[in-house]
């Protein structure tokens, strides 16, 4: 608790002791400083501390002045003071002397950025006491202060607190070269008016922000396009330059300045190019080089400078020129880009290639070459006149192929082709044609043996010249494998069926298959198809058009080996051959027939050509041995009852048919077997033609006609002169029946044969007896028994 009130009694106390006002000292180096309008008080006395020195800071211009109000002097006792504006280098100002109370101003101006004194002095008077109390207030009026002490209020002043001389963008700012705009600095930059050449009293305006003055010569690096930003320091200043080689572009349209400017007033001839810029003789080659060897022949002739990696350096500067291979800008007389030949410049491969000089165009003509390494003529440039293939090859040009190998096959070439039009193939060690490269386009696949196969394979041998390789070995014919099936036969390779037929269609082809995939012998109507019975002609194949003979060409008899053809259809094979089955006599003209001869025409379908049978019309009959007219056959239509019998005289028609009948009467002439007339049925009379029965069998024809007649047919007899063969009893001759007078009458007659009556009847009987075997034998097809 004691604790607690002893703090309270000292806090108090502390706060009860007075709190001294700023105090003046009686020295400048000790002065006392004031404030601006604050009121100081202090006391002075001539007899003691006679003196009080104030200070207040204060800068160029200001108006400084100080009010002192004096007091408190005795009732009958004044006092005298003196007060006084000082420099910090004690020099006065100005100052004033008062006495007893009152209030005193002064003021001076500063004339520079310091401290100003204010002296208080107590002057003794002769009184009894010169001590006085007084308030001193300074006052500081800045409408003229020149803060910076650059001669410029800083009202005037854009810098006032940084001395300068600057009056052109703004005033009183520091400007280094003394043109009258201002250093830019912080807040002022060169876009709002400072110096934009600070070190340079002859340039300050740069409008277009390039680093080179407005202002034109005698002024420093004026900008040759004040209004254009740009680089360029050699021809002119501040203008474009594209490349930055220091040398401005051309302007030939006054785009950037005032007036043109052209590559002859010193523009960039090369302005996208900082390497280059002069070009002598207007070849668009610059002068510059980058050759330092170079510097020996141009150094001291005024064109052009060193410049390492110069672009396309004017190896003739002062000649125009188009080269731009070898050199650039020397005369390039076929516009290939090569300089011509001259006497310091000629066409060395070796030295071109090596040290990449002399490299002049070898075809100063021909501006599509230029180089020709091996010296043979012909251009190393393959899209060239006459372009050398083989450009390190002096015995090689040409290379048709493309391949890598020359077309020269001359002696003493090397690289040589044998292929030239190939550019897969070159050599040919059996020099059959066919390359020996395998994986080259018509490898040769029997490299060491000559050959003109090229279908199945390359270059092997091919004996029948027809491009398909013989078999061997290690390559099997056709169908096991691809070699020629028909080595020796130029027209056939391919055997798919392996039947020993071509598959070649064509129309010239030997023995073409006609039916390839399926094995078959044929060979006559085609080849190459199923031949069931092996003679040559293929079967039919109706299914596919291929029809048999005589409606196609195809086998008309599959199971017969002998035959095939069939022209007429008839059934009976074409082939005549021995050993043929039934071939056809007749095989242009279907027939029938089958005994005499196969295949001919058969009217009666006896089996018998027409031609063989002798009864073409009579089925029943066909042969005809004796060649009587009445058929062999037995059992057929009249059939010859001897027919074998040779008949010369006569054909019986009657009693039998194609026997012997020596008098032609249509009878037969008895024989062993045949027995005459009345014990058979031959012929009575086989010599008597109007007679050949005798039922009586007196010796007396039944025919009632001819000398034999038998008046008495059914009666025997003897009587001969009346009437024959009638009973004659007495045997004179005449019948029993003609009486004697008749028969005296008869013999009184001279000759009773020549009498009419004595013929008439046989030769009616003859006639008739012809005409009946006439007509019978036309019935039969026969002949006219004369």
């Amino acid at each position: 608790m004691r604790a607690g009130l002893r703090a309270i009694a000292i806090f108090i106390a502390l706060a009860l002791i007075p709190i001294p006002t700023v105090s003046a000292d009686d020295t400048m180096a000790t002065a006392a400083v004031l404030t601006d309008g604050a009121t100081s008080s202090g006391s002075v006395d001539a007899d003691g501390d006679t003196t009080d020195w104030w200070k207040i800071e204060a800068w160029t211009g200001d108006s400084v002045s100080l009010s002192v109000s004096t007091c408190c002097h005795g009732t009958f006792d004044g006092y005298d003071g003196q007060m006084g504006i000082y420099d910090s280098g004690g020099n006065e100002l100005t100052s004033t002397s008062f006495a007893n109370d009152g209030t005193r101003n002064i003021a001076a101006t500063a004339t520079s950025h310091d401290w100003y004194f204010f002296r208080i002095k107590a002057v003794p008077d002769g009184w009894f006491s010169s001590q006085f109390d007084y308030d001193v207030t300074p006052q500081l009026q800045t409408g003229y202060r020149d803060t910076d002490d650059d001669g410029f209020t800083d009202n005037d002043d854009d810098c006032d607190t940084v001395a300068g001389d600057s009056t052109s963008d703004r005033n009183g700012c520091p400007d280094s070269d003394g043109d009258g705009y201002s250093d830019p600095g912080s807040g002022w930059s060169v876009a709002q008016g400072a110096d934009a050449f600070p070190s340079d009293n002859t340039q300050w305006l740069d409008s277009d922000g390039d680093d080179f003055g407005d202002n034109p010569a005698p002024a420093t690096n004026p900008d040759g396009c004040p209004d254009f930003y740009g680089h360029s320091t050699q021809d002119r200043n501040g203008c474009t330059d594209s490349d930055a080689d220091g040398w401005s572009d051309p302007d030939p349209n006054s785009l950037w300045s005032d007036l043109p400017w052209y590559i002859s007033d010193g523009a960039d001839a090369f302005f996208q190019d900082n390497t280059q810029w002069h070009d002598t003789d207007s070849d668009q080659f610059g002068d510059n080089w980058a050759d330092m060897s170079w510097g020996v022949m141009r150094n001291g002739t005024g064109i052009g400078v060193f410049v390492e990696n110069a672009t396309r350096p004017d190896f003739c500067p002062t000649e125009w020129g188009n080269s731009t291979e070898d050199r650039f800008g020397c005369v390039d007389g076929d516009g290939d880009g090569w300089s011509n030949p001259d006497m310091n410049w000629t066409y060395d491969p070796v030295r071109c290639q090596s040290d990449e000089t002399h490299c002049a165009d070898a075809f100063p003509n021909d501006p599509t070459q230029w180089a020709d390494r091996d010296l043979d003529g012909f251009g190393d440039n393959p899209l060239g006149t006459d372009p050398d293939a083989f450009p390190d090859n002096p015995t090689q040009w040409l290379d048709t192929d493309g391949d890598g190998y020359g077309d020269n096959t001359a002696s003493g070439a090397w690289q040589a082709d044998n292929f030239s039009d190939e550019p897969t193939q070159w050599a040919d060690l059996d020099g059959d044609g066919y390359g020996d490269n395998l994986s080259g386009s018509e490898p040769d696949s029997c490299i060491n043996r000559i050959g003109s196969s090229h279908h199945d394979r390359y270059g092997c041998p091919d004996s029948d010249g027809d491009g398909y390789s013989n078999a061997d070995g290690t390559w099997l014919a056709h169908p096991s494998g691809f070699g020629d099936a028909f080595p020796e036969e130029i027209t056939q390779w391919h055997d798919v069926d392996g039947d020993g037929f071509g598959d070649n269609q064509e129309i010239e082809a030997w023995q073409s298959d006609s039916c390839v995939a399926t094995f078959g012998k044929s060979y006559r109507d085609r080849w190459g198809c199923p031949d069931t019975d092996g003679d040559g002609s293929s079967d039919a194949q109706p299914e596919l058009g291929w029809l048999a003979n005589p409606f196609g060409e195809a086998d008309a008899f599959i199971n017969d080996p002998t035959q095939w053809e069939d022209i007429d259809g008839d059934g009976f094979g074409d082939n005549q051959a021995a050993g043929a089955t039934s071939p056809d006599r007749c095989k242009e003209t279907p027939g029938t027939s089958r005994e005499d001869r196969h295949g001919c025409t058969d009217s009666d379908n006896d089996g018998y050509s027409d031609m063989g049978d002798r009864f073409p019309y009579d089925p029943s009959q066909w042969a005809d041995s004796d060649g009587d007219g009445f058929g062999d056959n037995s059992f057929g239509h009249q059939s010859d009852a001897c027919p074998f019998e040779e008949v010369s005289l006569g054909v019986s028609l009657i009693d039998r048919l194609g026997c012997p009948d020596i008098d032609r009467d249509g009878y037969s002439d008895a024989d062993e077997t045949w027995l005459a007339n009345p014990e058979g049925e031959a012929d009575a009379f086989p010599k008597n033609r109007l007679q050949w029965s005798d039922q009586d069998g007196d010796g007396y024809g039944d025919n009632a006609m001819g000398s034999l007649r038998d008046d008495c047919p059914t009666e025997a007899g003897t009587s001969s002169i009346d009437l024959q063969g009638c009973p004659d009893s007495n045997s004179d001759g005449f019948s029993d029946s003609y009486g004697t007078i008749n028969a005296h009458i008869s013999l009184m007659s001279e000759n009773p044969s020549s009498s009419i009556f004595t013929f008439l009847p046989p030769i009616i009987i003859f006639v008739l007896t012809f005409l009946f075997v006439t007509a019978l034998r036309k019935e039969d097809g026969g002949e006219i028994l004369e």
